[in-house]
């Protein structure tokens, strides 16, 4: 399947096993379900596929719970799609909110991600904005926020369309 409404995915794999099937359906009996998510038992592993990077944190932790040190998690990657031999890479949404004296760092780190300030709006007790960009450009970025904010910035970010690419991107994940 496509599931291009899933535009980010996570392989996980067990360390000790030959058998990455076994383990991966194993797993994804043990795995909360949700419409935010998809499970798919691959040669390689655990194929996660998700709405958002964030969406990823629950099921990496539950596996990591029950797997420990055997779990190999590989980093989040986007999930590039192909309609009619050409390249298109996810554009996401995303709002922002913070308080005033974080926001000029929030701005300089958004600026350097590609991102298109779509809306901005700030009072002397919090800043909001609202801004797209690709998704390859965007991961990681709840971290570096937080650490931004000292924790106490919020941020959505949600799958908005799918935009053609002048050519193949650099890791061909679907």
């Amino acid at each position: 399947m496509v599931y291009s409404e899933f535009p980010v995915e996570q392989l996980a794999r067990l360390a000790s096993s030959p058998f990455q099937v076994g383990f991966a359906r194993q797993a994804i009996r043990m795995l909360e379900p949700s419409e935010a998510i998809a499970y798919d038992a691959t040669q390689d592993g655990l194929l996660m596929r998700a709405h958002n990077e964030g969406v990823l944190g629950g099921p990496a932790a539950s596996l990591r719970d029950l797997y420990r040190d055997a779990l190999v998690l590989r980093p989040p990657q986007v999930r590039y799609i192909t309609l009619d031999g050409r390249p298109y890479e996810p554009i996401m949404g995303l709002r922002v909110r913070t308080v005033p004296c974080y926001w000029d760092d929030v701005r300089a780190d958004l600026a350097s991600r590609e991102t298109t300030l779509l809306e901005e709006q700030a009072t002397l007790r919090v800043c909001t904005l609202r801004a797209e960009a690709p998704l390859r450009r965007l991961l990681g970025y709840a971290e570096t926020l937080a650490r931004l904010s000292e924790g106490t910035a919020l941020c959505w970010i949600g799958l908005d369309r799918y935009v053609p690419m002048a050519g193949p991107p650099d890791s061909w994940a679907a």
